[in-house]
C-alpha cells in the first residue's frame, strides 16, 4: 500500500470553546420520498428560471428595501447619496482629499453615522463623512474620519487581507442591487486592505481578491481615505441609470466602537438587505477585460536517501499561465494552464485515531476565489480533492516495496466561468484535469519497475442559483468525478433558501443523490427551520439524513453516510450593558441521531455561552453529555459497540485583544469512555511594534485509560484496550511588515504525543468484554513539525513574488510509550525531515 501521510491528527470526545450556535444531525424520512422531493426542487428551479426572464422578474432596482423585524413595513427611512462625475479629471489616490472633486461646493456627503457597539442606535462618538465620484473606469470614495485624539488612531500594519485590532473604515457595494449579495473593501489607518464578496445576505468569503487602489493619512483633525474601485471588479447590469446597494461602516479601535451610515438594529439582522441607496451613476458599463497572470517557479526539495531518490534531492521548475477573461458585462472565465498548486504554507501536524477522515481547509488561490458559489448544505466540492495525494496501489502480484510514490496528482489544468445571467440567475462552473500518475517499485526477484496509482481524471462542478421572491433563492448543483477505466461519480442537488420579506424566518435545505457506479445510487436530506433576526430570541431546528449508498467524498466530503438524525439550538442574546457585561450568547443545543439499523449513534446536548465584557475581555463556559447507546464505526466493521455515557465541561478567558500583549486561556474536562481527562490551552500574542507581532500557543491534554478499539485480529475477534495518552501542541508565529506590501512571516506548528495501551481484552458485546490477553502490543511516540519562512513582496498591484522555505518532519518510535518533553522536542530537529526551497514570481497584465 502507498506511504502513510506525514499530516496526521488528534481528534476525540471533547468539549471545546466557542461552540457554534447549533449542533447538528436529525430522523430521517423513506427514500421515495427523497426521489419527491428532490425531483420538486428541481422543477421550481426550472420554474424559477423561466419565471424570470425579461418580464415579472424581482431584481435589481425593482426589488424593494426590506422592512424591519417587527414583520410590518418598516419605518427606517433609507438613506441616499448621490455619486458626481468626476470629469474631467480623477482624483489622485493619496489620502490628502485636496482634489477639485472633493472640494466642490454642495458636494453630496453620507453623514450620520449610528453605533452598532457598544451603545446600539446611539450617534457616533466621531463625526464621518463620505462622498462618491466615478468616471468611465472607476468609482472614487473618499472618507474623512475626523477624531478629536488623532494621536490615538490606531494603525497597525499587517498582511493584506488580515483583520486586526486597528482603526479602519469599509465601504460595501450591491451593484446588483438585489438585496442578497455585493463586495466589501476596508482600509485600516495603515493603509491595508481587505475585501471580500457578500452572499446569502450577510455571509461573507475573505478569500475573494480584487486589485484596487487605496491610500490612508493622518491630518491633524483625524484621518481620511481615498479609494478607487474599477468597475472590473464588480459586475453589473448594463443599463443607462444605475441605483446600487451601498453602506459605509467606521471601526474606532480604542473605544470598541462599531458604526454605520446605513443603521438597523442587530436584531434585524442581515448585511445586504439593509444597505442604503447610492445613486447618480449614469452612462457607465461593467468592465471587460482580459488579465493575464504568467508564473515561474523553481524549488529544491531535500529528503531522506532512499532506493528510488539516493542523493535525497528533487529540483524542479514550473511555468505556467493564469488567464481572466470578461466575457460578457457580467460573466468571468477563470483558467489555468500549468498550474502550480504547491501550497505556501503546510498543514497543521495532527493525530487521528479517530474513524473519520481530516477535513484540511483549501489554500490554494484558484479554488479559494469564488468558492461561495460552490458552497451548499452538504459539502458536495471538497476542492482538496483535486491534486490530491494518489491512493492506489500497483497491480502487480510480484510488488515488494516502494522505491518512489507520488505525492500528489499532477493538475495539467482548470477553468472557472462565474457569474449572473438574465435576471437574478447566478452560474458556476469549474473542471480540472489530472495526469496519470506513476511510482516505482521493486518486485520480489529485485526487479526496478514503474505502475499506475492514478489514472488521469477530470473532475467537473456546475452550479445555478436563481433568485426568488423578495430576498429568497432556490438552486441546483452537480459533481462528476471521472478517473480512466472507471465508472463516473456523480452528485447531483437541489438546495432552497426561503425568507419571510421581513427576513426574520428563514426554511432552507437541500435534497442530494449520488451515484457511482451502474447500481449504486445514494440519498441525502438536509432541512432547518430558523429564526433569523430578533433582539434575544434566535433558535433554529432541523434534520439531517444520509442513507447508505450515499457516496459524495470522490469529489465531496462526509464524514459518514447510514444517518438519520434531528436537532435543535435555542440562543437569547443580552445586548444592554449590565454590570460588567456589554453583550452575551447563551445557547441550548441538542441532537439525536440513528443508522438505518435502529441503532442510537447520536444523543447529545450543551448549554454553553460566551461573554463580552465591558472591558473589552471575552469568555465563556459550558457542559454536555452524550448519550448515545452505541457507535456503529468504532469496531471498523465487526458491529455496534455499547458506547459509555460521558461529560464534558469548559471554560475559557481571553484579554483585550487591541493591547500590544494578550493572552487566552482555555480549560476543559470530562469523564469519556470510562474514564477521566483534561486538557488546557494557553496562547499569548506581543505586538511591541504596530508593525511586528509574536504569538505563542501551547496545549496539552491527558487521557487516564480510555477504552479504545486497537485491532481486529481476525473476522470475528475485536480487540479493545485502556490507552493512557499525553498529547502537546505548540504553535509560534513571528512576522514583520517591512511595509504595506513586504512580509516577512516564520511559523511552526508541532505536536508530540506518548500512547501506552494496557488490559487488551477482546469485546463480547453489549457492555461485556473477555479475559486480558497477552501478546498485543501498540505502545508508541509520535511527534512531528511543520515549519514555514515565507517572504511575501507585492512588487506591483496583483503582482507577487514569494521566497520559501518549509521543513515536515515526522517521527514514530515504537520503544517508547510516554511523553517526555525535551527527548520528543529534539526529535523534532533530527535527520529525515523533507526541506523544499522555493521561488514564485507573478505578473499580473491587464489588456
Amino acid at each position: 500500500m502507498p506511504p502513510e501521510s506525514r499530516d496526521i491528527v488528534c481528534t476525540g470526545n471533547r468539549g471545546g470553546r466557542r461552540l457554534r450556535p447549533r449542533m447538528a444531525e436529525s430522523r430521517g424520512m423513506p427514500r421515495r420520498e427523497h426521489w419527491q422531493l428532490l425531483l420538486a426542487l428541481v422543477a421550481a428551479c426550472a420554474a424559477a428560471g423561466a419565471a424570470m426572464g425579461d418580464e415579472g422578474a424581482i431584481s435589481g432596482d425593482d426589488a424593494s428595501d426590506r422592512v424591519g423585524a417587527g414583520g410590518v413595513e418598516s419605518e427606517r427611512v433609507v438613506p441616499e447619496l448621490r455619486a458626481v462625475r468626476t470629469n474631467p479629471h480623477a482624483p489622485r489616490i493619496d489620502g490628502l482629499l485636496t482634489d477639485e472633486i472633493w472640494c466642490r461646493a454642495g458636494l453630496p456627503r453620507a453623514r450620520d453615522f449610528r453605533q452598532r457597539d457598544p451603545d446600539e442606535g446611539a450617534a457616533a462618538s466621531e463625526s464621518t463623512q463620505v462622498a462618491v465620484g466615478y468616471d468611465d473606469d472607476a468609482i472614487y470614495v473618499a472618507l474623512w474620519c475626523f477624531d478629536a485624539e488623532p494621536e490615538k488612531i490606531s494603525r497597525l500594519l499587517v498582511r493584506r487581507d488580515r483583520y486586526s485590532e486597528a482603526d479602519y473604515i469599509a465601504v460595501r457595494l450591491d451593484p446588483y442591487h438585489d438585496h442578497q449579495a455585493g463586495y466589501g473593501f476596508e482600509v485600516n489607518a495603515a493603509n491595508v486592505q481587505r475585501d471580500y464578496r457578500i452572499y446569502n445576505d450577510d455571509w461573507i468569503d475573505t478569500s475573494w481578491d480584487a486589485v484596487w487602489e487605496s491610500a490612508a493619512a493622518i491630518h491633524s483633525w483625524g484621518y481620511a481615505v481615498e479609494m478607487r474601485i474599477p468597475y472590473q471588479c464588480l459586475r453589473f447590469a448594463e443599463k443607462e441609470v444605475h441605483t446600487w446597494g451601498a453602506d459605509f461602516a467606521r471601526l474606532i479601535s480604542r473605544k470598541s466602537e462599531a458604526s454605520r451610515w446605513s443603521y438597523t438594529p442587530i436584531g434585524d439582522g442581515g448585511m445586504a438587505s439593509n444597505f442604503g441607496h447610492l445613486t447618480g451613476l449614469t452612462g457607465i458599463k461593467p468592465g471587460r477585460h482580459v488579465e493575464l497572470m504568467p508564473y515561474a517557479v523553481a524549488s529544491l526539495e531535500t529528503e531522506s536517501s532512499t532506493a528510488g531518490n539516493p542523493d535525497g534531492l528533487r529540483d524542479r521548475e514550473n511555468i505556467g499561465l493564469d488567464v481572466k477573461i470578461g466575457l460578457a458585462s457580467n460573466l468571468i472565465l477563470d483558467a489555468t494552464i500549468n498550474p502550480d498548486f504547491g501550497q505556501v504554507e503546510l498543514d497543521r501536524p495532527v493525530l487521528n485515531l479517530s474513524t473519520y477522515e481530516t477535513y484540511f481547509p483549501e489554500k490554494r488561490p484558484f479554488f479559494l476565489e469564488g468558492n461561495d458559489l460552490f458552497q451548499s448544505e452538504y459539502n458536495l466540492f471538497y476542492s482538496r480533492r483535486i491534486g490530491r495525494a494518489p491512493s492506489g496501489h500497483v497491480d502487480d502480484d510480484q510488488f515488494e516495496e516502494y522505491l518512489d510514490y507520488p505525492s500528489a496528482t499532477t493538475i495539467l489544468g482548470a477553468a472557472k466561468l462565474t457569474g449572473k445571467i438574465g435576471r437574478g440567475t447566478n452560474i458556476a462552473w469549474l473542471t480540472a484535469v489530472t495526469d496519470e500518475e506513476q511510482a516505482t517499485y521493486r518486485t520480489a526477484s529485485g526487479e526496478k519497475r514503474a505502475g499506475v496509482v492514478a489514472p488521469m481524471a477530470n473532475y467537473s462542478v456546475f452550479r445555478l442559483k436563481q433568485d426568488v421572491l423578495r430576498n429568497s433563492n432556490v438552486g441546483t448543483l452537480v459533481t462528476v468525478a471521472s478517473q480512466d477505466g472507471r465508472h463516473p461519480a456523480v452528485t447531483g442537488a437541489g438546495d432552497w433558501r426561503l425568507l419571510t420579506n421581513n427576513g426574520v424566518w428563514c426554511f432552507h435545505g437541500q435534497s442530494v443523490f449520488s451515484r457511482v457506479d451502474d447500481e449504486q445510487v445514494g440519498f441525502a436530506t438536509d432541512a432547518t427551520f430558523r429564526k433569523e433576526a430578533g433582539r434575544h430570541l434566535r433558535g433554529a431546528i432541523g434534520t439531517v439524513i444520509k442513507d447508505r449508498q450515499l457516496q459524495i467524498n470522490n469529489l465531496g466530503y462526509t464524514s459518514r453516510n447510514d444517518w438519520r438524525s434531528g436537532w435543535f439550538w435555542l440562543q437569547y442574546r443580552t445586548s444592554d450593558d449590565w454590570w460588567i457585561v456589554r453583550n452575551s450568547w447563551n445557547n441550548l443545543n441538542a441532537n439525536a441521531g440513528w443508522n438505518y439499523a435502529g441503532e442510537n449513534i447520536s444523543k447529545n446536548w450543551n448549554v454553553n455561552n460566551a461573554i463580552e465584557f465591558t472591558n473589552n475581555w471575552t469568555g465563556g463556559m459550558g457542559f454536555g453529555q452524550s448519550l448515545a447507546e452505541y457507535s456503529d464505526r468504532e469496531t471498523r466493521g465487526h458491529g455496534a459497540w455499547r458506547q459509555p455515557e460521558s461529560w464534558n465541561a469548559w471554560i475559557w478567558l481571553d484579554t483585550d485583544e487591541r493591547r500590544p500583549l494578550s493572552l487566552e486561556f482555555d480549560f476543559n474536562s470530562g469523564d469519556s469512555r470510562t474514564s477521566p481527562w483534561w486538557g488546557g490551552e494557553f496562547l499569548v500574542r506581543y505586538r511591541p511594534l504596530s508593525y511586528m507581532e509574536f504569538s505563542a500557543q501551547a496545549s496539552y491534554t491527558h487521557d487516564f485509560g480510555q477504552l479504545m478499539w486497537v485491532e481486529n485480529p481476525d473476522d470475528s475477534t475485536t480487540i479493545f484496550a485502556r490507552k493512557d495518552q499525553d498529547i502537546v501542541s505548540l504553535d509560534a508565529t513571528a512576522s514583520v511588515m517591512l511595509n504595506r506590501d513586504l512580509s516577512c512571516q516564520l511559523s511552526a506548528r508541532g505536536l508530540m504525543s506518548g500512547l501506552d495501551y494496557r488490559d487488551y481484552r477482546p469485546y463480547l458485546g453489549g457492555d461485556r468484554y473477555g479475559a486480558p490477553e497477552p501478546g498485543y502490543d501498540h505502545d508508541y511516540s509520535y511527534t512531528a513539525l511543520n515549519s514555514t519562512f515565507l517572504v511575501r513582496w507585492e512588487y506591483r498591484p496583483g503582482s507577487t513574488l514569494y521566497l520559501v522555505w518549509t521543513r515536515a518532519h515526522a517521527d514514530v518510535d515504537e520503544t517508547a510509550n510516554v511523553l517526555v518533553p525535551g527527548r520528543d522536542a529534539g526529535r523534532w530537529f533530527s535527520d529525515g525531515g523533507e526541506n523544499l526551497f522555493l521561488v514564485k514570481a507573478s505578473y499580473r497584465l491587464g489588456l
